[in-house]
């Protein structure tokens, strides 16, 4: 990658320089630059080592939260106290030999203690300042003074510090789709995390990553989330693996959604039903299996406001994704769902599996198409025409005339976020839903299953969006 010619000044560099003018200006303002005039601490007080402190502060790797400043103070009052009390030694401290020793020997002690308080953004202060304490050619009680003003400035350094990267934003550039600098997602990693994954074929463009790392990382959950890759026809051995490995589960996704479901040692009612697990738990060696798609479509609808009891749905395709949308539909208490698909003899066998019969199979021409929009409340296109990749797409809109004003259009395509359907809805007055609700809310589903956690769906929403830039 070419190197700009201007480098980016990033925020944690305007962070400082304004850390560093306030810290200088507040002792300014007071006056007290090393007035030779005041006596004992005033008169040894001054901005250097304040500034010094807010530099340590917002150009180190920890930044600067809450915890980590307070973290600090307790650097300094560990460090100070230790530098304190080797001043009680004396004279015999201008040795060289004896205040080399102390110089070691109160860095040791200081990080030792700050690591037993569990705060280990307290060690760089608690060396710091003892060692600004003693490194120095006053001498007398005035080493008291001179220790007293160094750690007033150091604590005023750390708070100005701390202020600073409360008020100003943490970047100065807008982040990119996928959280962070670049996409990166930070999550947090010890070697008691459990894994899950994600596995397809293929698998490498699954957003399954960045949706549950995103979570994990908001919810300070011990997990990471992985995309692994699984040829069509090896779920037996993914499985095994996985049970060895110590996976704590895994999502799945085309094609291997319906190869899962005899291996399986449970199903819960909706896999059973869909006949498909997109969602597998391990538990002491025994495999879960669940189907989050159906009930995360019934949520992204519930967030947009969206009803369903006793709607009429106009629903394309007869697809996997078609079969978990119209049985939750109707499971939910739609008054009729019309299966339209171009392959009637499919659409039949998906309303075949509703038990309350409250689908219907349709054909996919335009007069029929028209004819059944004309009493929907609401769209739903489950077919992958206008999506990103490819070549399908819709050879006429004219039904959408016939849809009701107040009639949603939704599309499970999210990429590209508004599709062709979508933006000939909008253009006719329809409130459209693109498919990026669905995928979150069945993430946040498989997410609960995972770990047993309850989360607030809105909440999650609201930041994996804006992770996602959407």
């Amino acid at each position: 990658m070419k190197r700009p010619i201007i480098p980016h000044i990033g925020m944690r560099i305007v962070k400082t320089a304004v850390a560093v003018m306030l810290a200088y200006s507040i002792f300014a303002v007071l006056d007290l630059v090393y007035r030779k005039d005041y006596q004992g601490i005033w008169g040894m007080l001054g901005p250097n080592y304040a500034c010094i402190a807010c530099i340590v502060c917002t150009q180190s790797t920890l930044g600067q939260t809450l915890r980590q400043g307070v973290s600090r103070l307790i650097g300094v009052a560990v460090g100070g106290t230790l530098g304190v009390l080797v001043l009680l030694l004396g004279p015999v401290l201008d040795m060289p030999w004896v205040k080399a020793l102390a110089l070691g020997g109160v860095c040791v002690a200081g990080v030792w203690f700050c690591l037993l308080l569990k705060r280990p953004a307290a060690c760089a202060m608690a060396c710091i300042v003892p060692c600004v304490i003693l490194i120095t050619e006053v001498a007398g009680d005035d080493r008291f003074y001179y220790a007293g003003a160094r750690i007033v400035e150091t604590v005023i350094g750390v708070l100005v510090a701390l202020l600073v990267n409360g008020v100003l934003p943490t970047n100065s550039r807008p982040e990119e789709p996928g959280g962070g600098a670049a996409g990166v997602q930070r999550v947090r990693l010890d070697n008691t995390a459990r894994k899950l994954c994600v596995i397809g074929d293929p698998v490498e463009h699954s957003k399954s990553p960045l949706l549950q790392n995103t979570m994990i990382e908001a919810l300070g959950l011990d997990y990471v989330y992985l995309c692994q890759p699984v040829p069509r026809g090896q779920c037996a051995q993914w499985l095994e693996c996985a049970k060895f490995a110590g996976y704590a589960g895994f999502n799945a996704t085309m094609p291997h959604k319906e190869e899962l479901v005899p291996l399986m040692d449970e199903l819960d009612g909706d896999a059973a039903l869909f006949g498909a697990v997109n969602t597998v738990c391990i538990r002491e060696g025994r495999a879960y299996g669940y189907n989050t798609d159906g009930a995360g479509f019934l949520r992204a609808l519930a967030s947009e406001g969206i009803a369903v009891a006793g709607s009429t749905v106009l629903l394309l395709g007869a697809g996997g994704a078609a079969k978990a949308v119209a049985l939750k539909l109707s499971q939910a208490g739609a008054e009729a769902v019309y299966i339209c698909n171009r392959t009637v003899e499919k659409a039949q066998e998906l309303c075949a599996l509703d038990p309350a019969g409250r689908l219907h199979p349709a054909g996919f021409d335009g007069e029929t198409l028209k004819r059944l929009a004309a009493k929907a409340d609401l769209l739903v296109n489950c077919t992958s025409l206008g999506m990103a990749g490819t070549a399908g797409q819709f050879a006429d809109f004219s039904f959408l005339d016939a849809l009701p004003r107040r009639a949603p259009v939704v599309d499970l395509i999210y990429a590209p976020a508004e599709t062709q359907l979508l933006a000939q809805a909008r253009a006719r007055g329809h409130r459209t839903m693109n498919g990026m609700g669905l995928l979150i809310h069945q993430a946040v589903l498989s997410l609960e299953h995972f770990t047993g956690t309850n989360i607030n769906p809105a909440d999650m929403e609201a930041k994996i969006r804006a992770v996602m830039g959407e």
